[in-house]
């Protein structure tokens, strides 16, 4: 299982590297973003880049969105190239297929947020010198829990998403919407709380801090990616219909 896995993982990256990687298929596009996130933010926001509450958050949510551009190539890109049937057809199992895709996914945003992270802790130390605070350890690995748990929810949504669409297009416009709508739906429910209901979940912000609220959003979301990401082994199996839409 563990080389099945490895296979398609070595797959995936070798086809993100030739996509993204490429000057004349984004490459341009990679080292702007990496310029603009690991320079040019941290120099604006200043010696407090790496300790604010918005970059501690932000970098979840940014990881999250970059995850969905590669799983929603999962299924539906082999679909539109006409490679799935060839990669049904080999020895490996289904569950290697898949989760190979979510690892590979994950591990892509991964590299893209701490690539930029640690371009931005230079920049800062390189700027502000002494005067740069830095990141303690245990915001550092709770930022790569986030990072994790939230790439693994995009991860299994993505997935179901990409098992029920024909083309590419058709999955990132589909899973936009349920990302726009995932999104708004917790402000959208505190702002009908009403002002106690508010006022109770202000209270409990303070009390939690950000590694309290790191951890809260860390687990649910690993939880809802669990059970994600199991709807979607059970549906990708050979001679099920949504392989075969």
């Amino acid at each position: 299982m563990i080389t099945d896995l490895w296979t398609v993982v070595r797959k995936e990256w070798l086809e993100i590297l030739d996509q993204f990687m490429r000057f004349k298929r984004g490459g341009w596009t990679v080292l702007l973003v990496i310029f603009f996130l690991g320079v040019f933010v941290p120099l604006q926001i200043g010696a407090e880049w790496a300790t604010t509450t918005v970059m501690f958050f932000y970098w979840p949510f940014l990881t999250a969105s970059m995850t969905s551009t590669i799983v929603s190539d999962a299924v539906a890109g082999e679909r539109e190239r006409h490679t799935l049937e060839t990669l049904l057809a080999t020895r490996l199992p289904d569950r290697a297929i898949l989760l190979g895709k979510v690892i590979a996914a994950v591990l892509y945003g991964y590299a893209f947020a701490l690539t930029n992270v640690g371009i931005g802790m230079v920049t800062v130390l390189v700027r502000f010198g002494d005067d740069a605070t830095r990141m303690t350890w245990s915001r550092f690995f709770l930022l790569l829990g986030l990072i994790g748990s939230s790439s693994l929810l995009v991860a299994g949504l993505g997935l179901l998403v990409s098992l029920r669409t024909a083309t590419v297009r058709q999955a990132q416009q589909m899973f936009g919407v349920f990302f726009l709508v995932a999104t708004m739906l917790p402000l959208l429910a505190i702002a009908i709380a009403g002002a106690e209901r508010q006022a109770a979940f202000s209270i409990w912000i303070a009390q939690q801090g950000v590694e309290g609220i790191g951890l809260w959003a860390c687990a649910i979301a690993s939880a809802l990616a669990a059970l994600l990401i199991g709807v979607a082994l059970w549906r990708f199996q050979r001679g099920t219909r949504a392989l075969e839409d």
